[in-house]
Parts: structure tokens; sequence; C-alpha cells
């Protein structure tokens, strides 16, 4: 086994705005606290209703967690890591005829070899992946105690090259697809962005239909837009909160995200020494978290299928909207709370009574012996309608649906498999079936948002011009809440771009104009950061191009900027 103690000097810089890589937490700041492991740190256990189970698991389960790397003797690790038994250690053969040879603990797909560790004395860099999976087993011990490391065991799958210069994750995806060879319960991917190829988007797809859970984080970039591989059609999308069950100002949010989970001050294993830990913040720790619950659940509930995990921690969650109206719908169902998503996997007749109307989704479950019921569906928030799907297209039955006390639709149910969307932001379903079911029915549901962020601005606009002039593009209005939008400059070549604010009028410290010189927003490339309402001296860039990022949160907002730009030459 390659022990990889070769040294790298190298120079680090913190990444303000992880996209495309690992380090969902650098963008906060990390305390590194003592040796100790209190039973006391780990604070969103009471959030989630976390409880000692009082029954052992039925059956181990499985995470490959794929990451920068980690420390295989931590205290948080040591005694979880998986050992692949159809693997003879050493004999440089494929035994069990994945395609890798001697993958005995897990591998290393960047440099395609067995140790997925931290390169040694690089640990102060890559300490995500140990960080994230003694996450993991912390939440796994809060379920099941000392006799947690039984029925738990975490793949190790190292997607980072040995000699990079920053925790961007090459190779994640190349991760996952060697992940899909042992078969695991889970894959925990506490990363966001990249770009996504067919090959990716086929590799994710092949595992959700084997079942296997897939968990991502939403990413940190303050946006309405989910990061892949959380975007992906079945991938548990997180977000975070805080111990208040407010968002984390962070974290991205969205209709895709199925669950918010605490992800502010959690405390969890760091790679620098044996009995080193950390308190971080972000949506990693938050899908690390998810990924800990899920498979705890699984362990005491090893025939449940993927789909049923996710209805039960679905229909039970607590509701948040009413506590984060400008993200009403956009931050999954709530919060999990973990007892209730137990009890809804134990008892059948359970479902059909924790049916919450505050919940902006989930599923709605209908007895074979009802005649005639009803339901209320009324989250928080304001809302364009509510989608609704029927899981049985043959049944035989009468629906009347209302939005906002008015009748919207009146009619069998046959078709609405396909689908129906209903205006309103409050909704009542009566139904009435007309012979009995040969088999469960249920109708899933969605609400859809109004989206306000893109009012003004959205997504990337490219100008290819000498000069001109770019605003936020709220004219006498102030700018919109939540926009996260970005002017890509390019002047042509030898040149470089001279920008000049006429005016600035963001919220302080909270609001900002981001400029970064060429096609990027890692911090390397940072030329200013600016709000306020001070416009600062003229800044040039480096090479023909700049890119101009506004990002605003959903608390005040002023009359906005204004700037002209003029290419000029290199000296």
């Amino acid at each position: 086994m390659n022990n990889k103690t070769k040294a790298f000097l190298i120079i680090f810089s913190v990444l303000l705005f992880p996209a495309l890589c690992i380090a969902a937490d650098a963008d906060s700041t990390r305390q590194i606290v003592g040796a100790g492991k209190s039973k006391t740190h780990f604070w969103p256990a009471e959030m989630l209703h976390i409880t000692r189970q009082k029954e052992l698991p039925r059956k181990a389960v499985t995470i490959a967690v794929v990451d920068d790397g980690f420390r295989f003797t931590h205290k948080s690790l040591r005694d979880y890591l998986f050992t692949n038994t159809k693997e003879i250690a050493g004999n440089y053969q494929d035994d069990d005829g994945n395609g890798y040879i001697d993958d005995v603990r897990g591998w290393d797909v960047s440099n395609n070899d067995n140790d997925a560790s931290v390169l040694s004395g690089r640990e102060h860099i890559f300490y995500h992946g140990t960080y994230v999976s003694g996450i993991i087993t912390s939440v796994f011990e809060r379920f099941f105690g000392d006799t947690a490391h039984n029925y738990l065991r975490i793949i190790p799958v190292k997607a980072v090259p040995d000699n990079a210069k920053n925790t961007y994750l090459a190779d994640g995806y190349k991760g996952i697809k060697y992940a899909l060879t042992l078969n695991p319960d889970i894959i925990c991917c506490a990363w966001s962005g990249g770009g996504m190829t067919d090959d990716d988007r086929a590799s994710i797809r092949e595992a959700i239909q084997k079942g296997i859970l897939v968990i991502g984080s939403a990413g940190n970039f303050f946006t309405e837009k989910i990061e892949p591989p959380a975007s992906m059609p079945g991938v548990v999308a997180i977000a975070a909160v805080d111990s208040t069950f407010r968002k984390f100002n962070k974290s991205n949010f969205g209709m895709p995200i199925d669950f918010s989970v605490p992800g502010v001050g959690i405390y969890g294993a760091y790679a620098s020494a044996d009995n080193a830990f950390i308190y971080s913040d972000g949506t990693s720790p938050a899908a690390a978290i998810a990924a800990g619950c899920f498979a705890a659940l699984k362990a005491g509930n090893p025939d449940a299928t993927a789909s049923e995990l996710m209805d039960a921690v679905k229909n039970t969650c607590t509701p948040i909207d009413h506590l984060n109206l400008p993200y009403a719908g956009k931050l999954g169902a709530g919060v999990p709370n973990m007892t209730k998503a137990g009890e809804f996997l134990k008892n059948n007749d359970v479902r059909y009574f924790l049916s919450n109307p505050f919940l902006p989704k989930g599923k709605i479950f209908y007895k074979k012996n009802q005649k005639t019921t009803s339901w209320d569906i009324r989250p928080a928030g304001a809302f364009k309608g509510l989608h609704l799907y029927a899981s049985q297209p043959a049944y035989r039955g009468w629906i009347n649906i209302y939005g906002n006390d008015s009748l919207q639709y009146s009619g069998e149910i046959a078709g609405l498999h396909k689908g129906l969307f209903v205006k309103g932001s409050a909704f009542r379903l009566e139904l009435q079936r007309r012979t009995r079911l040969s088999k469960k029915m249920n109708f899933s549901y969605h609400v859809e948002t109004i989206d306000s962020t893109t009012l003004y601005c959205s997504d990337t606009q490219y100008i290819e011009d000498e000069y001109g002039t770019i605003t936020d593009n709220s004219g006498d209005e102030n700018y919109a809440n939540n926009s996260a939008c970005k002017w890509q400059i390019t002047v042509p070549e030898g040149k470089r771009i001279l920008i000049e604010f006429e005016a600035l009028d963001t919220q302080p410290n909270t609001d900002f104009v981001w400029i970064f010189d060429g096609t990027t927003t890692q911090p390397d490339y940072l030329l200013a950061k600016l709000s306020g309402n001070t416009p600062p001296p003229h800044i040039i860039s480096l090479s023909n191009k700049a890119l101009i990022w506004f990002v605003t949160d959903d608390n005040v907002t002023r009359k906005g900027w204004k700037l002209r730009f003029t290419a000029v030459g290199k000296n």
C-alpha cells in the first residue's frame, strides 16, 4: 500500500465560495478544539428528535463517503472503516472483479491507487473527508450507543489528487462510479458543484435505480440554485439551518431541496490528529448528519426501500416555512423528526394519521377501507400553486380540489398520475372512491413557489465590447432579495478592463458586488468585494476578462449600483 509520505510545498487560500470544490465549510470560521469527544457536543440531536434505540439494528449499513481523504486512525473513524472481504490484501489481483486491484479499504480515484488516506503533512487542508465521516459516526452513535460500530461501515473514496493545491473535488463523480461497484446503502456527497458529463449523470441514475440513497449538499453560495450532484433528480438535496430552524445564511435553497438539516456549529473529527475535533458550518455537515440519520433508519428497517425511507422522513418533518417566509417552499419538507420517521416505518397505520397540512411537499396515504376522506395542505407562505400526482392510474374515484377556497378541479382521479397543477396557496382535497382498492394508493405533492429573485437579473450576462455601462437593472426601484447575478465582460486580447463605479448603494457588509479577474469566482482571482454607499477607486483587471457578481440576502434592499467599463492597454 502506498503510504503517501511525500511532502509538498504549497500556498493555500481558504475558499470563500467553494463552487466546484469540497470545502463547503471553508467559507466559515473553523474552530479547532481539544481532544475529547463529549456526547454533549452534538447539539442537533434534540432538534432532530434523535433518541437511543431500544432495539439493536437488524443489519449493518454501508455508506460510501466521496471526499478529499481520510485519517484512518482517527478515534471517530477507526472502528467504522469498511473492509472489502472479497479482496485479498497485497496479492495485486482484482479478486472481486470490480476493476480495482486490492481495494481492501476503499480507493483513491484521483491517483488510481488503494490508499484513500490524507497525504502526510496536508491534513490541515484535506480535513473534509475525516470531518464528514466523523459526523456520520457520531450521529449513528446517538441512535445505537457503544454498539454502533458493529452496524455501520464507512467506505472511504478519495477524489482529490495528492498534489492538489486546493480542495477542488476534481474526481467526485468518478468516486461515485467507484462506490457503485461495492453496492453501498448510501453514497454521501457532502460537496457541490462541477460540470457533469453524461457518464456522471448515468452513474447517479444507476445508483438510484439500484436503490442506493445518494445524498448531496445544496451548496453555500447564498443563492436559489441547487448545485450538482444534489440537483440531479432522485438525489437527496440538503440545505442547512441553524439552531432556531432558520436558514443558514450561506445555504443555497430552492424547490428541489428535500430537507433542511442543522449545519451551524457542527462538531466533527479533524484530520490533524487521532483525537482532534473541529466546529464548522455549512451544507456539508448538514449532508453528513442527513447521511447518519438515514443510515440509522436503514439499520433499524433493513427491508425498507430508499423510496420508503424518503417517505418516512419527508412526511414526518417539522415544518419550518413559517420561520423562513422569504424561502417558503424552498427548504424542502422541513427538518427531519427521526422519532416520527421511525414510527412511520414500524407501524403502517401511522402514516394515515401523520399527514401534516403545513408541509410544502410530501405524500398523502389513502387507506383501502376508506370511502370518503379529505385533506388540507396549507403551508406557510404564498405560492403559485400545487402540483399533485396520483400513484395509481387505474384507480376509480372522484376528487374535488380547492385552491384558496375556490373549486379548481372536480372529476375522475384516473389520469392524475400524469400530474395536475392547481393555483393557490392553501388547498383542500376531497376524495370519494368507487371501488375497493386492490393495492396501496397515495398522492405526492409539492408547492410551486413564486420567484422574485430574478425580477431584475438572473444567471450570467455575457458582454463583449470595449466599453459600456452595467447596473443591477432595478432602475428606480430597490434591487431584489436573494439575487445572485453575474456579468462576464470580455475585451480584445492584449487589453485589460478599467472599472469605475458611478453609484454604489447596497446593504453594508451583507449585499456585495464581487469583482473577479477572468471567468471564475475562486478567491485567488478576487479583485474587489464591495458593499455600502461609498464608490471605490477605479479597478483594473489583470487580463482581458472580468466577472461581476452581485449577491443579496433576504433582508434590506437599497438602490443598487452602476459602473462603467473601458478596455485599456496593459501598461
